[in-house]
Parts: structure tokens; sequence; C-alpha cells
């Protein structure tokens, strides 16, 4: 997909560092910081969109709206920070998923039109500041839209959003109150490790050793053809 303004709508992308894993404070003062960048990065978009294209927006615009009379009403939702693995850790013999996935520095915030999820943003601190540098991922806003209804605040569970970058794969991490973690995929890792969906459509919370081996399988693969 193209980029629009200089800012890169982001697909898979290249792997981050990893940070260190972060307390709690740790992570309310960064979701303060990056929450201001991606307002401010919205509002900036919206301008320079208008600016750009007036009411009619091109073809594969990264966020899912109408037509430009729409961008006014855009707003930034809920946060949420970007957890990984790297290949190293998959490929040991004590690979635990939720054990070793830590955060990559990395934000997404949901833009919405009203109620409606149309889009990401995706904050991450560029010399020392925290920056909003991609827009998109509309299919994605709405796959997180629907699991947070069904396993977030209102079953009280922890959710964590997992990427494994090398096997172009996305997850969220479900852990109810009292409970264990498991994991539903998202649709790049169900077209991507080829699992199966309920008849319904609906995610299936699946244990983390369950996906190890098509983790495996899809790194091996990928790391391979970039040889």
């Amino acid at each position: 997909m193209a980029a629009w303004l200089g800012l890169a709508v982001l697909a898979g992308g290249s792997a981050p560092v990893h940070a260190a894993s972060l307390s709690a404070a740790q992570l309310g003062e960064q979701q303060t910081g990056a929450a201001a960048a991606a307002r401010q990065g919205l509002a900036a978009f919206v301008r320079q969109s208008g600016q750009a294209f007036g009411n009619r927006l091109p073809e594969g615009f990264p966020l899912e709206v109408a037509d430009g009379r729409a961008l006014a009403s855009l707003r930034v939702g809920a946060g949420f920070p970007v957890y990984s693995v790297t290949p190293q850790q998959l490929l040991a013999n004590d690979a635990d998923l939720s054990r070793q996935m830590a955060p990559t520095g990395a934000w997404r915030f949901t833009v919405y039109q009203q109620q409606r999820p149309v889009g990401l943003v995706t904050v991450e601190k560029v010399a020392g500041r925290w920056q909003a540098v991609s827009y998109g991922a509309a299919g994605l806003a709405k796959d997180l839209e629907s699991l947070r209804a069904a396993y977030g605040d209102g079953c009280q569970a922890v959710t964590r959003f997992l990427r494994v970058y090398q096997a172009q794969s996305d997850f969220l991490e479900v852990t109810p109150a009292g409970g264990k973690p498991r994991f539903a995929a998202l649709t790049s890792a169900n077209a991507s490790l080829q699992l199966q969906r309920q008849a319904d459509g609906g995610a299936v919370l699946l244990d983390g050793a369950q996906l190890l081996e098509p983790l495996r399988a899809a790194v091996r693969s990928n790391l391979s053809s970039w040889r």
C-alpha cells in the first residue's frame, strides 16, 4: 500500500529491538505520552489529508472512512503496547509465549468515527520523543474491538497484543481473573498459520503451547526465504 503525506502505512513491519520488561507504572507513563502523540498526529494527518484531497479521498486511503467529510469526526480511543518474541526464543526448547513476550516500545491506538473503529495509529519514540508514525489496519482494529468486547473488560480479563514479526502473525493474549493466559489468533495469524476458526467465524482461545509448532514452521520458512 502506498504512503500518504510521508506517513507510511504499516503492514508486517520489521522486527524492532525489544524493550526490557516494564512495570505497570512505567507502562502508564508511556501510555500518557504515547496517547498525546497519537492525538496530535491524528489531528495533523486529518488536516493534511483535507488540504491534499478535499472530500474525495484516494483509493486505498489508510483509514476506513467514506470520504473527506468524515475526517473531522475522527477521534483517538484506547491504546495498547505492542509485545513480541524473538525467533531465538520461539525456536528454543523452553519457549513460552506468555512468559517471554516483551514490549517492543511501540503503541497502537484505535481511531474511531463515532463508535466505529476505522483504523489504528502507531506511535513510537523517534529521537527521544513520542511520534505518530503510521495509520491503517482497519481490519485489525475491528478484530480487536470484537475480541475486547468478548473477552475484555466485561469478563475482567487482562489482554495483551502480541505480534510475531517473523511469522507475520498477530494474537490477543487473554488472561481471565484467576485463570491461565490463552491466545486468540487474529486475521493475520489465521492466514499465515492456517489456523482453524469457529463455524460462526469467531476466534478460538488457544493455549500458547498449541501455537509454538505453527509459529516455528512459519519463522523457519520466512527466515530461510530472507537469506
